[in-house]
């Protein structure tokens, strides 16, 4: 599995894509939101369950944990909550110039 969290790459890879596909662009940028939306949704979901259990608590396992929930909010998300579909359409109606 690939590990990748937001960066500014991403960012960059996007501002480019917009110069070249905007319609594109937009449906990455809300999937990324989309994604991102997700896993704050999840972390939150984590500070709910009680310490304790299997693993101690870890900066090593805070770690794993945070790339888990990224990688799963990223899959998710590619897979469509329908939250991205949504941003699009609307943010498509508002910009025009996209389908």
């Amino acid at each position: 599995m690939k590990i990748s969290g937001p960066n500014f790459k991403n960012l960059e890879a996007l501002k480019k894509l917009s110069q070249k596909d905007r319609e594109a662009a937009l449906k990455k940028a809300c999937q990324e939101f989309e994604a991102l939306f997700l896993y704050q949704i999840l972390k939150g979901l984590r500070k709910t369950v009680p310490e304790g259990g299997f693993w101690p608590k870890s900066f090593q396992r805070e770690l794993y944990e945070d790339f888990f929930y990224q990688e799963v909010s990223r899959e998710v998300a590619a897979r469509g909550t329908g939250l991205g579909k949504l941003l699009y359409r609307e943010l498509a109606k508002k910009y025009g110039g996209v389908k």
